[in-house]
């Protein structure tokens, strides 16, 4: 039939999860691509454009959670889907450092604006001369909350 073990116990037909496995690298290659879109218009503070990405980032990423769902009770997992495993961990990578950024930007306009309201700013990260960021000692509460 399709080469895919058996699996009694979960109801996607063999021939549907098939479909899905095929175009999972498509989806996988979409979600490297809205990914480095996502970085570039973050670094470039375009908010309009970050959330015009998200609905698209949000339908990649509930057919791949399909997939995965669907592959994670098989004996043994679909060859298809292990090559996939390592595109998928660099997305992962990819969106946390998207986070990263989000939360940075975030945390410069809060300071900026505590600045503006006569209140302490000491919750900004700089860097330091080696390009690296550099947190003074008040952003450890930023953290902790």
């Amino acid at each position: 039939m399709s080469g895919l073990p058996e699996t009694p116990e979960f109801a996607v037909p063999a021939a549907t999860l098939q479909a899905w496995l095929d175009a999972a690298p498509q989806d996988a290659l979409r979600l490297a691509e809205l990914l480095s879109l996502e970085f570039e218009v973050l670094k470039s503070r375009d908010m309009a454009a970050f959330e015009g990405l998200q609905q698209e980032r949000t339908a990649v990423l509930e057919r791949l959670a399909r997939v995965a769902e669907a592959v994670a009770s098989m004996t043994p997992v679909p060859a298809q889907w292990l090559e996939l495993l390592p595109d998928l961990a660099q997305c992962k990578q990819d969106h946390l450092r998207n986070i990263q950024l989000l939360q940075r930007q975030l945390q410069a306009v809060k300071g900026a604006l505590q600045a503006l309201q006569g209140e302490s700013a000491a919750s900004v990260d700089l860097y330091d001369r080696m390009g690296q960021v550099s947190r003074r000692h008040g952003a450890g509460a930023y953290y902790a909350a």
